[in-house]
Order: C-alpha cells, then structure tokens, then sequence
C-alpha cells in the first residue's frame, strides 16, 4: 500500500517485531492489520534473528528494511539492550526508529534503554483492545505525524 501524509512520509510501511511470546506476536500482527496502514510486520522471535533479519544475512537476505522496530527487552539470546547497542554502533541501522516494548516497569530499564537511544518505551499491553489502541497510536504517530528517513 502506497501512502503519503502531511509530513511527507510514504509507503509502504514496514514494522520488525522483535517478540518471542507467540501470543503477544500475533496480538501485534492482528492490531497492526486492522489499521490497515502498514504493509509488512515481520516478526522475529529471538535476538539473534533480529539481528541477521537487521543485517540482511542468512536466512533474511531478501527482508525489508524497516520503518520502525518494536523491541522485547527479554527476547532469547542477544538481549534487548545488546541489539539497541548494535543498532547504534551501525550509520544504517541507527536512524530506525526503535520502541520497546516489554512487561518490565523497572526504572533501571527505561532508563537503560533510553541510554542506548531508543525513541519510546512502551509497557506491553494485556488485552486485545489495548494492543490496537497501542498499534493505532504507533502508527498514528511514527507513521503519521514524525517525519521518517528514507530507506
């Protein structure tokens, strides 16, 4: 889907989604689809994936690069935080957007993630309504109103 705003921003759009909880994945996916304004959520189940899917390697030569990245901190093997670090340490990948989205309230985590330049953090939501409601206003706003840069 082609789409332009105000802001200048066009499609399509496409989200990583860095989760290894099944259920909350396709929660996101489901949400994601009912607003009709993404092309791709790509899902990832482990920080190790993020990665070579990030890089384009392996298995993930062919993967888009995304728009926005929603981030588990608590995703297995390469950690949340090491995957914000990796995505800083690189020129290509640092000015994707990245929101964390996990269970954890800890302030020593927000606090962390925002040192390793992530754009929002984000407690996940508990119900199906909640996880529209969150996807809507991701997309209202990244997608809408902030101005993206080009692929």
């Amino acid at each position: 889907m082609e789409r332009s705003n105000s802001r200048g921003n066009s499609g399509p759009f496409d989200v990583l989604l860095v989760e290894s909880d099944p259920e909350a994945a396709s929660r996101f996916v489901e949400s994601f689809e009912a607003t009709d304004a993404t092309e791709t959520v790509s899902v990832v189940g482990d920080g190790a994936d993020a990665l070579d899917f990030l890089h384009q390697r392996d298995g993930y030569a062919d993967a888009p690069r995304p728009d926005i990245i929603l981030l588990d901190l608590h995703v297995p093997g390469t950690s949340g935080n090491e995957i914000l670090a990796e995505l800083d340490s690189r020129p290509e990948l640092r000015r994707i957007p990245v929101l964390v989205l996990t269970a954890s309230d800890e302030a020593a985590d927000v606090t962390r993630s925002y040192e390793l330049n992530a754009n929002a953090y984000l407690e996940k939501p508990t119900s199906s309504e909640a996880f529209v409601t969150m996807a809507r206003a991701i997309e209202d706003f990244w997608l809408g109103v902030a101005h993206l840069p080009p692929k």
